[in-house]
């Protein structure tokens, strides 16, 4: 549990979607009630009939701050980080209190086996407080975060609270990387020849590869400006040993979820080794490139090849 920035959130949770129901200790409260007031009229107890309505004052009251604890709240959900398939899609939610009054002891369950119930304050004027849901990804593509139950039985326990909330955010899934994977393809890109000989040296530009500097030229100016060699057939930034990972070179005894299996371990090998690669999945092409922006380019195509989510 930990504070959180308050940003514009939904759904406003209003006082129609809180349900109310006696909890077991307000059944048994209701059950003493009625023996007290039995009692009051039978001996024609003034003080029983006093003791008797006072308490049925507080069990109303009990009721009416059971339902407000929840009634006003504002909840959003924000995804984590792309996740390989078989490990846990994370999502983070906010309870927000833009009211004058503390919320206390409301318990936080995700609709999901074996769940445990986390129990939250959440402070007043503006007060946020976040919790951590967990969901278990079986396998690669988009997923949805789990139904969320709220409720309370603050503050005396007579009443309990609850409602249900369905956050609106994903997580994607990408393939289990292959373990343990082939050593990365010597192939290179198709839009430049194997052999691009020297043209010449300029100007280092911003987002050049460190292993095109031209330390030699470097060397000879001492003026603190840095060179980087260019090639012939370069119309762009990419450079012959830019790494091309194509689905279709690979062998095909493998299957579809085989291959997409190799081609992520080798776009982290890739990205890990700062190397620049492209990615190809049958007519869907990236360029090459670099950083993790790329990579997660490449890391989405792979999770949403030959999925009807691809579109979505």
């Amino acid at each position: 549990m930990r504070r959180a920035s308050l940003l514009p959130t939904r759904p406003w949770l209003g006082a129609h979607r809180v349900h109310i129901r006696p909890s077991r200790a307000g059944l048994a409260f209701a059950l003493l009630l009625l023996a007290l007031w039995i009692a009051a009229v039978n001996y024609q107890l003034a003080l029983g009939h006093a003791l008797t309505w006072f308490a049925v004052a507080c069990a109303i009251t009990d009721m009416l701050f059971a339902s407000r604890n929840l009634a006003g709240l504002a909840l959003s959900a924000t995804p984590g980080p792309l996740v390989a398939a078989g490990g846990n899609a994370r999502f983070e939610l906010r309870l927000i209190n833009r009211s004058a009054r503390p919320r206390h002891a409301i318990a936080v369950v995700a609709a999901l086996p074996q769940a445990a119930a986390e129990l939250v304050d959440v402070d007043a004027g503006g007060g946020a407080t976040s919790v951590t849901v967990l969901l278990p990804a079986g396998a690669r593509g988009w997923r949805q975060a789990p139904a969320v139950r709220l409720s309370s039985n603050f503050p005396l326990g007579l009443f309990h609270a609850w409602c249900h909330w369905q956050p609106e955010a994903r997580v994607l899934v990408y393939p289990r990387p292959e373990q343990p994977a082939p050593a990365l393809p010597a192939n290179i890109s198709a839009q430049h020849p194997p052999q691009a000989e020297l043209a010449g040296v300029a100007a280092y530009r911003s987002g050049d590869p460190l292993r095109r500097l031209a330390w030699r030229h470097i060397a000879r100016h001492d003026d603190e400006h840095l060179y980087s060699k260019q090639f012939q057939d370069s119309g762009s930034d990419q450079y012959h040993d830019d790494l091309l990972l194509d689905y279709a070179t690979l062998p095909p005894q493998l299957d579809r979820e085989a291959r997409l299996s190799r081609l992520c371990a080798w776009v982290l090998a890739a990205e890990h080794a700062n190397l620049t690669y492209g990615l190809r999945l049958d007519g869907e092409l990236i360029a090459p490139g670099q950083g993790r922006l790329h990579q997660d380019a490449c890391l989405r195509a792979l999770a949403l090849h030959g999925l009807p989510q691809a579109a979505s």
